[in-house]
This record gives structure tokens, sequence and C-alpha cells, in this order.
């Protein structure tokens, strides 16, 4: 045919028949696979609203790169993961060689599936495995392939072990409820997917329970309580809506009544899946969140379950894994509901029908049942029991004889807010009442209503003493062995005259009398606790003398604020002696004594004179590597009525703040460390004299506040007209932080 003419029609025909008949079948397909791709496909007509998360995860495929490239998808059971893997691989199936979607793992040996993938990605039903290998057979191909609902390792190994495995431009897509084994897989790009919020999930049920037509009148407001019970997991939303559908409103009210006391069984199928893949530990420690400790701060729960004998960083981290728990961003342990609700569910069902024999009790009605009818046993490991709405509750000897297990114990009521700090309900404490159990680790009990605590107490395993608000007068006599203990927290309680001895609680960390406004005194032991972190004597307001404090080596808080009758730290409280009293009453001895210490504040105490021979002031000890204090990064003296701070103060070398705000009889500041970026110094009516170079040198009136501060005259030229533009302004009320234990 000559350059410029028109084909004829049988030139045409002859062109096409010369092509290869592969190239006509591949290009039928490909066309096929576009337009079934393109079609609604079953997963595709029932997304709401999720253009967003697949373009999500199209990105994360870059699908335009030539690299191989494993994606994971991550979530909790009935999240959607799976629904999602099937909208991509629908989506983008006839993009490649050849495609895979491996589902039903559990049911199938590694072996059979390794078979299945080779056979569904070169399309040869009778495939001869052989020796090959999925390398040897795929590594120069295109394929796309998802793995759903992983939960070993070992499948991940065998199927896709490595990106080198497959040819140019491949993609994988792994589905788990394990974070942990994407991890070790090292895939590109980990997506997880979330509950449903912004009004999609209410467009999902909708399309479940009303296909996709506006709710009827009378089952609207019950359509928000169902949503509200799902709590934006797809899974209890389709199933609940299709339950729903065309239903009545007796209908929806007593299925909505059923869902308030059993969970529907559906669901729990899904979610225990989870639950049951857990080691035994893991176990334990999430069935303790869900049924005590869910809100609660990681760092609390983690002390307070390895006194129990839990491993649980590694335990809470694979909890996290597994997305049964999630950590919020102030560091409490969170969960979803229906996930609780599980844990909750699995407790139950070890014993359905009397709850004395179940390990943990935390509803009122159950843990009422047992005190009353008296049926605990020793299966019985935890009670937390809520006293708000309650009149009256008894604890007698014989309710908890049997329950020689018992290791987490706390009653409170969560309402106290609404009855102005006082508890309504009366507790009636038989002369017999005592734990039987020596397992205790965790005791709370606000309000406690006896002056004395129970003679035979087991304190050996006691890890968490608490009693905030309590009637005690005294905690025990004589030295107890509280190996164990960690924390003591009798905060606002107002009739303890004083603390006991402590040289037996030699792993106490944190002590907190905060509120105490009739202690007088505080045992001499207490200088001695070596591992002691936190002190908060705040607002002890009868508290005139504090002991030799030189054994606290650890601590890093100290809080004396509103201490209005503690006139002053002398040596025999702060002197850095070389001594520190061991576990076993020897003598020590110890350099660095209090050199952790990160605050100490004493607001609105009646401190006058800070010594130059007390820890913070020694300038022999400033010029040594480890000085006592080199930590602090907090002083506050506010509202005391000291008159001079020591010229060395400079050596604190990481103090950050200083607070000195109504020190109305202060009457100079020493020059102060460089590291200074926070100073207040409102109200201080007799502040006469600053040394401007520490201000050049830390912050240049930036971070000061000198409100009020009348008297400010004297300073070198060149810082007048700033130092008295600063002064002039005045300090806010409300610039202070109060640590609240």
């Amino acid at each position: 045919m000559e350059k410029g003419s028109h084909p004829s029609w049988q030139d045409i025909w002859l062109h096409f028949i010369s092509w290869p008949e592969t190239w006509f079948i591949e290009e039928i397909v490909t066309d096929i696979s576009k337009k079934i791709s393109c079609a609604s496909s079953t997963y595709a007509k029932n997304l709401v609203r999720m253009d967003s998360c697949i373009r999500e995860l199209e990105s994360l495929l870059c699908l335009k790169s030539t690299k191989v490239r494993m994606l994971g998808i991550w979530g909790m059971g009935g999240i959607g993961k799976t629904t999602l893997a099937n909208v991509i691989y629908e989506r983008l199936s006839h993009q490649f060689e050849g495609c895979c979607f491996l589902e039903g793992l559990k049911s199938t040996s590694v072996e059979n599936l390794k078979a299945q993938l080779l056979s569904m990605v070169l399309s040869d039903k009778n495939i001869n495995m052989g020796f090959t290998s999925i390398k040897a057979r795929l590594h120069s191909k295109k394929v796309l392939i998802v793995i759903d609902d992983v939960n070993h390792q070992s499948v991940l190994e065998t199927l896709v072990g490595e990106h080198t495995w497959f040819g140019p431009q491949s993609r994988i897509i792994i589905t788990t409820r394990d974070k942990h084994l994407l991890t070790v897989q090292g895939v590109d790009a980990i997506y997880e997917v979330k509950v449903l919020k912004d009004g999609i999930d209410i467009e999902l049920f909708n399309h479940y329970a009303f296909k996709n037509n506006p709710p009827p009148g009378d089952v609207m407001k019950l359509s928000h309580h169902i949503i509200s019970y799902a709590q934006g997991l797809p899974l209890a939303l389709k199933v609940l809506g299709c339950s729903l559908c065309e239903r009545n409103k007796d209908y929806w009210m007593d299925t909505l009544n059923k869902l308030r006391k059993i969970p529907n069984g559906e669901i729990q199928e899904v979610l225990e899946i989870s639950f049951d893949g857990l080691k035994d530990d893991e176990k334990q420690i999430f069935l303790d969140i869900a049924c005590f400790f869910r809100g609660s701060d990681r760092t609390f729960v983690r002390k307070i379950l390895e006194s129990c004998g839990f491993f649980v960083v590694s335990g809470i981290e694979n909890l996290i894994d597994k997305s049964l728990i999630t950590i919020s961003d102030n560091g409490r342990l969170e969960m979803h509901d229906l996930l609780q609700e599980m844990g909750w569910h699995v407790v139950r069902k070890a014993s359905p029908k009397e709850p004395g024999k179940r390990i943990r009790l935390w509803e009122q009605k159950d843990i009422s049942h047992v005190l009353k009818r008296e049926t605990g046993g020793e299966e019985v490991e935890g009670i937390f029991l809520n006293l708000s709405g309650l009149e009256a509750m008894s604890f007698t000897g014989k309710a908890f004889s049997q329950m020689t297990n018992l290791r987490l114990f706390k009653i409170y009521q969560s309402n106290l807010w609404h009855t102005k700090g006082r508890m309504k309900c009366k507790l009636h404490i038989s002369d017999d009442f005592k734990f039987q159990s020596d397992e205790l680790k965790y005791l709370q009990w606000d309000e406690y209503p006896c002056e004395s605590l129970p003679s035979d107490l087991g304190c050996e395993n006691l890890a968490h003493f608490s009693m905030p608000h309590s009637h005690l007068t005294k905690l025990w006599e004589g030295q107890k062995i509280f190996g164990n203990l960690e924390l003591v927290d009798v905060s606002y309680s107002q009739y303890l005259k004083r603390t006991p001895d402590f040289s037996r609680a030699t792993n106490l960390e944190v002590l907190v009398l905060k509120g105490c406004t009739n202690l007088l005194e505080i045992h001499p032991s207490l200088g001695y606790l070596c591992k002691l972190i936190l002190l908060n004597l705040e607002n002890c307001i009868n508290l005139e003398h504090l002991p030799s404090i030189c054994g606290l080596v650890s601590l890093e808080t100290l809080i004396l604020s509103g201490c209005s009758k503690l006139k002053k730290l002398d040596e025999t409280a702060l002197t850095d002696l070389p001594t520190c009293w061991s576990e076993h009453g020897n003598v020590q001895e110890n350099s660095r004594n209090l050199d952790r210490i990160g605050e100490f504040n004493s607001y609105d105490s009646t401190i006058r004179h800070l010594p130059s021979s007390s820890v913070v002031l020694r300038s022999s000890y400033f010029t040594s590597p480890h000085c006592a204090l080199a930590s602090l990064i907090r002083l506050n003296l506010s509202g005391t009525p000291i008159i001079h701070l020591p010229c060395n103060l400079e050596r604190l070398s990481r103090l950050q703040r200083l607070e000195v705000t109504n020190c109305t009889r202060l009457q100079a500041l020493p020059v102060l460390p460089s590291s200074i970026e926070q100073l207040y110094a409102s109200n201080c009516t007799s502040l006469e004299l600053i040394v401007p170079e520490s201000f050049c040198k830390s912050f240049g009136f930036a971070g000061a506040l000198f409100g009020n501060c009348f008297k400010l005259r004297k300073y070198q030229s060149k810082m007048e007209y700033a130092a008295q533009s600063v002064a002039s302004h005045v300090d806010p009320t409300t610039w202070r932080s109060i640590y609240d234990h």
C-alpha cells in the first residue's frame, strides 16, 4: 500500500489476522476487567462515604512506583479491614498480571495456602507444587496479593516473605488485628482503620436499617441510642441495622433493653477472636483494665499490675498492637465500649448465676448480692464498688472470710461533686471485719469511716494504700513490715495527728499527706526513705516541724504549700548529712543526698529563712560535680515571709522556674542561674534590688513578671528603662498552676 493512500477493508483484515491470538485475549480480558471493576461491586454498593479512605490507601500503595510495595491494614475486629481490602482489590486487580485474595486462613494449612496463592495468581488450577517456591514462580510477575486477617507470623513468612519474591510494581496488602506482625514483616506503610465518625456511622446504620430511606418518626430517637451503642464500629452498625430492618417500635425498644444487659452474640463472637489469641498474662491484664482501670493513668496501672506479678510493659504494648486498648493523649488507658463489654462478658460467663464465683466484681448489684448473702469465694480477686446511689452497705468478716485471693479492692463514690464532697451512703463495718487475703496489692477506700485499720490487715504484699478523706486517727502502731508498699495517700484525713513508723516501708515512693489539717507530728523515720520520690504536705496547717530529710536521696518533689506554722527549714531539716538509713538499720555513707529533687514548693508557708548550710545553698556542694539539688527545675517560695535568697542560688544549673509571688518581705534577688526561663515576682512590695546581669544572660526580662513591685528602683543604667517597664505591669491573679496528685 502506497504512502498517503487509504487502506481497503481487505488490507485492514489482513493486518489484524496477522496479530497474535494472545493479544486479542489479553485485550478482551483487560477490557472486561475494567468494566467489571467500574461496575458497582458487592462491596462498593455497601460503602458509605468511604472515598477518602480509598484514596488514602491508594496513595500509600504508590501505584506509579516501579518498586514492590507492601501495605498493612490494621485495626480492631469488625472495624472494616476486609471490606476496604476487597474494594481496593476490585478497583486495582485489572492493572496486574496476576491477582489473589486469600481469606479464611485459620481453617487452612500454610502449605495449602501457598498452593492456593500460586494457583490463583498463575490461573492454573492443576499447578504442581513439587519443590517450587513462590519466589521462583512470581519474581518476574507484576502481582496484586491480599492476605486477609493474618494472626501468625509464619503465614507471612511462607506466603510473602520478602519484597524480592515479586516482580516490579507488585503490591502486597495484609490485613490484621496485630500491628506487631506488620512491623516484623517490614511493610512499607501501615494504615490504621478507625471508627466511623462525623455522621458516617449514621449513614451506614440507616443504609442497613432503613435501606437509605428517612427513618420513621417513632424510632428516630431509638436509632440514635443504637448508633451510640455501636460507637462507630461498622460491624455493630451493620448487624444491628439488619436485625432492626422493617421492625416496629416495640421490637426496637426490646432490642435496646436487651443490649443493655446482654451483648449481641454475633458482634461478641468477632471481638472475642482477638481476646482468645492472647497469652494468659495478657488476658488478665486486659480484663483488669476492662473491669477496673479503663481511663486510668498508664503508669499508675503499670505499678499496680506489676505488683500483682504481671509483665505489664510488654502486656500493654501487645494489647495496643492487637487493637484491644489505646493510649489517650494524656497517657490514659482507653478501649472501645464494645471491647470493654466483651471483657465483662468473658468474666460473667465463668459463673453466669453466682457472682461470688467470678474473679472480678465491679457492678453494684453483684457486689451487694455477694456481701449480703456472703457468697464470695476464693475465686474473687478484685472488687471495685461505686457507692453512688446506695443508701447503706455493710461489711462483715464473714462476707470476706472465703476471699483468700483478693488482690484489688476499691470503695469509692463517682458523684462526690454532686454531694458537695460527702458520701451519702452509710457504711456499717462489723467489729470482726478484716481482709482474709495475704495477696492484697491495691487498697483504696475513700472516706474510710473507722479510726483505725483492721488489726489483721495483710500488709506484706500491699503496694498501693489510699484512704483519702478518711476518719483515721492513726495508720498503724509500731514497726510493720511493708516491704512492697510504694504509695500511701491519706490526703484530707482531718483526724490524723501523727504519721506511723516508716522504717520497714523501705520501698515507699509517694507519700501524700495533703490537707491533713490536724497533723502535728511526722515520725523521724520519714527522713530515711531512700526511694521516696514525692512528699506532699500541702495545707498541713498545724505542722510546725519537719524532721531531717537527709536520707531522701531520690526525692524529686517536695510540696510545703500552705504549711502556715512551718516557720523554718533549718539544718535539722535540710542539712546534707553524709549518712542514710539502710533497710537493715545500718548507717551508710552517701554524698549525693537530695540531688534528684526537681520541684520545691512552699507556697503560702511561713518559712522565713533558707540557711546557707542547707542543701539548697551550701556552696561547697554547688562546686561539686554532683551537687545537692542539681536537678531542681522549679522552686516555688510564693507567699512566704522570706527576706533574702542565698547569693549562690546561681549554682542551681537546671533551675528553669523561680516563683516568689506575694513574698512581701523579700528585699533582694541575687544573681540567678542562666537556665532560668520564668521568674514570677509580682506583689513583692519590699523588693528593692535585683542584679541585672542575671537577666541579661538568662532571658532579658522576657520571662519575668514584677507587677506591683513599687520599690524596685536601683539598676544599672543600661537596664533601668527595661526594668521599670516590666515593673509597671500588674501580674494576673491566676498565674499559678497547683500540683494535684
